[in-house]
């Protein structure tokens, strides 16, 4: 479903994806987007993925489709031009190192870090498994993490 320029505005920093099939040479406006309310239920499902570098719709709004778009697809540098930069958010790190180790489990300590950049809360466990997630920030918010 598509959004109006009120949506567009109140989720200007949320992921950009189209909501139908636009041909290369479309000039994006907000009813071209898919509403950002429903992306937890789209990735959930496997019907949506949304790359790392997904512009915001604050990015993609008055920007040219460079190729044939899909419905459902994250718009990104590769498949559109003119996009605004946006300001580029100061990737935020932080480091945690748990301190004990349990004498009769010789597991060296886990190490986790977390940043958000892009739009998505990013987690990192190393404990031998290397878990990652990435979550985007509207999920994240919603979940009041």
């Amino acid at each position: 479903m598509s959004i109006t320029i009120e949506t567009a505005k109140a989720h200007a920093n949320d992921p950009a994806v189209t909501c139908c099939r636009f041909e290369e040479g479309t000039v994006v406006e907000p009813a071209n987007l898919e509403d950002p309310a429903i992306f937890p239920d789209l990735v959930e499902s496997g019907l949506l993925v949304l790359p790392e570098n997904t512009l915001t719709i604050g990015q993609i709004l008055g920007a040219k489709l460079t190729k044939t778009c899909d419905a459902l697809t994250a718009l990104t540098p590769d498949n559109a031009e003119g996009f605004s930069a946006g300001e580029e958010e100061a990737e935020e790190e932080v480091e945690v190192v748990e301190s004990e180790i349990v004498e009769s489990n010789p597991v060296a300590p886990a190490t986790t870090t977390v940043s958000v950049s892009s739009g998505y809360l990013k987690l990192h466990i190393g404990e031998g498994k290397d878990i990652d997630l990435q979550i985007p920030l509207g999920v994240a918010a919603a979940m009041e993490l």
